[in-house]
């Protein structure tokens, strides 16, 4: 059966994933980035492989960590705050988040080379 546009636009695809965070007390929640969420990320990481771009990971965080509903739990002026936190926590929580999204590091590769 062929979907319609509303079908398309009416169903639940932005599924969220818990993610146990021991060193924060709890957990968190990563969520699936809209299209265009992705496209804005990726459009910030073109061309820049060699000089890169500040805050990667928690540029990439702030747009995916989420509570239970799907509500975004860091604003991007927080950004820099999140950035503060620590590594090996939020590499884990980038890990889980880009696997989540279905984004490889060989697509941020071919992104930085653009």
């Amino acid at each position: 059966m062929a979907l319609t546009a509303d079908q398309i636009l009416a169903a639940d695809d932005m599924g969220l994933k818990e993610v146990a965070v021991p060193e924060w007390g709890g957990s968190v929640f990563i969520r699936v980035m809209t299209v265009g969420e992705r496209d804005e990320y990726e459009r910030m990481w073109i061309g820049q492989r060699d000089k890169g771009i500040a805050n990667f990971r928690t540029q990439y965080l702030a747009r995916v960590l989420c509570d239970d509903t799907g509500k975004l739990l860091f604003t991007r002026d927080k950004v820099d705050a999140l950035a503060a936190k620590s590594g090996a926590v939020c590499g884990r929580l980038f890990d889980e988040a880009m696997n989540h999204n279905k984004m490889t590091e060989a697509d941020v590769q071919e992104l930085g080379k653009s």
